[in-house]
C-alpha cells in the first residue's frame, strides 16, 4: 500500500470514528422516551449544600432531586485547608443495595438526602474541603465524578 492511500485509509478510519464517537455520546445522553434533554445538571441533580463543622464534628450534606442517585462509594472527602487538620473516613447512613452491573454488581446508593458525618483531628480545624461524589439518573444515566471546593461554615461561633 502506499503512503497516500494509507493516509486515505487512516483519514477515513479517523472520520468514522469521531462519527461513532458522536452517536455514541449522544446516545449515552438518549433516555427511552422523547424527553431525553429534560435531564438536570449534576449540580441540580445532587446539591452540595453545605459543610458544617461543631466542635470536633463535621458534617457534610447533599440534597439529591427526585429520579437520581449517588453512590456510597464514590463519596470522598478531603481537607484542603489548613494542611495540618485530618479527617477520619466519613461516616455514611445505610444506603439502599441495588444490583449495577457497571459498577460491579451490587452498590450503595442514596436518594432524597444525604449527611456524611466526619471527625477531625489536629489543633487546627478543617476550613476548606475537597468534596467528590458520583450519581445517576433513574433514565439510566450516569453523570462524570463531581469535584467541590467548600468552605467549612463553624456553627460554635454562630449565635444562637
Amino acid at each position: 500500500m502506499t503512503r497516500a492511500a494509507l493516509y486515505a485509509t487512516l483519514h477515513l478510519a479517523i472520520g468514522v470514528a469521531v462519527l461513532s464517537g458522536t452517536a455514541a455520546a449522544d446516545s449515552l445522553w438518549a433516555r427511552k422516551d422523547s424527553s431525553s434533554r429534560d435531564l438536570l445538571k449534576a449540580d441540580d441533580a445532587f446539591r452540595l449544600i453545605a459543610a458544617e463543622r461543631e466542635g470536633k464534628d463535621l458534617r457534610v450534606s447533599w440534597e439529591i432531586a427526585p429520579g437520581y442517585y449517588l453512590y456510597r462509594k464514590r463519596i470522598k472527602v478531603q481537607v484542603l485547608a489548613p494542611a495540618a487538620a485530618k479527617l477520619d473516613a466519613p461516616v455514611l447512613p445505610k444506603g439502599e443495595l441495588v444490583a449495577d452491573a457497571e459498577q460491579g454488581g451490587k452498590v450503595e446508593i442514596y436518594h432524597g438526602s444525604l449527611q456524611a458525618e466526619l471527625h477531625w483531628s489536629g489543633n487546627s480545624p478543617p476550613q476548606r474541603l475537597r468534596v467528590s461524589y458520583q450519581g445517576c439518573a433513574e433514565a439510566g444515566v450516569c453523570y462524570p465524578p463531581q469535584t467541590k471546593l467548600i468552605d467549612v461554615i463553624d456553627l460554635s461561633h454562630q449565635a444562637p
